[in-house]
């Protein structure tokens, strides 16, 4: 049993190899969908690595203001306050983002895994098998599910 892919061009792959049942078989699948996702999750990774090196490269300015202001500040005598509470900075909310993959991004999405233990020969059509367990769909752990954007 194993599958091997093979770029096309237009954004499309030929899939070949054997299932679970020893049925071999051949197709071409649409990767269009499947190719944009890995575009914006390589887009979102490359957004965070520059954010860290603009962080760096500002440190020295930052820290410097940092410095000037704490030498600004005047001191206070504690004996008037007291802290009843810590104050907590909040975080922002973001929704999560979950989106509707295709037939052939599902199968793309099991390929590159390795998780071909599910692909099917049907006639020339690669399917999936369902699997007796299913998980409710949410953006993440403990997420609710209007906290989730939905991209189709």
């Amino acid at each position: 049993m194993g599958f091997t892919t093979q770029n096309l061009v237009n954004d499309r792959v030929l899939v070949q190899g054997t299932d679970v049942f020893g049925t071999s078989g051949k197709t071409v699948l649409n990767a269009e969908q499947w190719n944009e996702l890995g575009q914006r999750k390589d887009f979102s990774q490359a957004e965070a690595d520059f954010q860290v090196a603009v962080d760096a490269f500002f440190a020295p300015l930052t820290e410097a203001a940092d410095a000037v202001k704490a030498k600004m500040e005047k001191p206070t005598d504690s004996i008037g306050y007291l802290v009843f509470e810590e104050a907590v900075e909040g975080v922002p909310a973001k929704a999560g983002t979950l989106i509707k993959l295709t037939h052939d991004s599902v199968l793309l999405r099991l390929l590159e895994s390795g998780d071909t233990d599910r692909l099917v020969w049907v006639d020339e059509s690669l399917e999936v098998l369902e699997v007796a367990v299913s998980v409710p769909v949410t953006g993440k752990a403990g997420s609710a599910a209007d906290d989730v954007v939905v991209d189709a």
